[in-house]
């Protein structure tokens, strides 16, 4: 399948849930990959999703593979999603945003640059987060570097 293949050619670091070894969580994995349902996943290798939120913490920084699961994304929540990042783009004074063309599933679609790991109790208003990250997450943040 497409997602064994992914694997196989990561080293077998596509990873699930939580917890230690999987979800993007290291472990001595060589090259980590996290599988994200579609559109999240197109919009953060595309550049415009730049805060991913986990419940659990991240000791991966650096190459962070991004793997598509296989659900079909519905229409209405790629378009919902649209809409909420121009609305956030908006507040940050950018009326242009490139969208994905396409929302592939059950394939590897690339990788992005993690540059930190932030606990939500952190992120108390709009003005402490960095530059680079343009939304909040409720849980935990993975800073993604374009």
């Amino acid at each position: 399948t497409a997602s064994g293949d992914a694997r196989r050619a990561l080293g077998g670091g596509c990873g699930g849930g939580g917890g230690g070894g999987g979800g993007g969580g290291g472990g001595g994995l060589r090259n980590p990959c996290l599988p994200m349902h579609q559109p999240w996943a197109s919009l953060l290798v595309h550049g415009t999703k730049r805060v991913e939120g986990r419940s659990w913490p991240s000791p991966v920084t650096g190459r962070l593979w991004i793997h598509a699961a296989s659900k079909v994304p519905d229409p209405d929540t790629v378009a919902a999603m649209e809409d909420f990042y121009w609305e956030i783009y908006a507040v940050g004074g950018v009326h242009h945003i490139d969208f994905p063309q396409h929302y592939p599933v059950s394939c590897l679609l690339g990788c992005v640059e993690v540059v930190g790991c932030v606990r939500s109790e952190e992120l108390v208003c709009w003005e402490d987060v960095p530059q680079s990250t343009t939304i909040l997450s409720t849980t935990l943040a993975l800073a993604i570097s374009r």
